[in-house]
Formats: structure tokens, C-alpha cells, sequence
């Protein structure tokens, strides 16, 4: 496996045959934008395309998860109890029908 390749999107544009060679010798390219990388690149072929795609929706729904996490842990909310759970459910509920109430129109 080689190293790394890093391309910006100009040279996706310009320079298709680099972007083949960075796929066949590493899998991968990290696509950058003024420097920075905001895109990645992967080899796939008609075996392993689904399974590939498949990977990739687990890993970001573990990164949603995992930022989930950490916002609650940020918002004090990690350490709350079932209990305490349900009872805030049950509250906005409340919330929400009565500001319901209030919004339909009378008959």
C-alpha cells in the first residue's frame, strides 16, 4: 500500500489521470479544499461496492451517535434516569397538546 494521496478539487477537475493512479496504488484519496480535507475517495468495484457502502452508513451513524453522546454529556442530561427521562417526555407532550388546544380553532 502507498502513502496517502491528498488532491484538491482543481486537480480532480484537470488531472483524472492522477486520481486513477492514487486509487489503484493506495484505495484512497483525500480530497482537499484550501488546503483542508473535505472529501474522501475510495476504490470500489462491483464486488465489494455494497458492502463498502454498507460500512460507510454504519460509520456515520456511529459518528451521530457518538456526537449525540458527547452534546448530552456537554449538556449535563448523560447522568438522567429513566424516570427523569420519561417525566421530561411527558411534559413536553403536555406542552405540546395544551399549545395545540390553544391554536385549533373553535367549532
Amino acid at each position: 500500500m502507498g502513502s496517502l494521496k491528498f488532491l484538491s478539487y482543481r486537480e480532480l477537475r484537470t488531472s483524472t489521470s492522477k486520481i486513477k493512479e492514487a486509487l489503484t496504488a493506495d484505495g484512497k484519496i483525500v480530497v482537499t479544499n484550501n488546503g483542508k480535507p473535505e472529501a474522501l475517495m475510495l476504490q470500489v468495484d462491483e464486488t465489494n461496492f455494497e458492502e463498502t457502502l454498507s460500512l460507510l452508513n454504519q460509520l456515520k451513524l456511529t459518528r451521530a451517535i457518538n456526537n449525540l453522546q458527547q452534546s448530552a454529556q456537554n449538556n449535563g442530561v448523560a447522568e438522567m434516569s429513566l424516570d427523569d427521562i420519561n417525566a421530561e417526555i411527558a411534559q413536553t407532550r403536555k406542552e405540546k397538546k395544551e399549545r395545540l388546544m390553544k391554536e385549533a380553532p373553535l367549532s
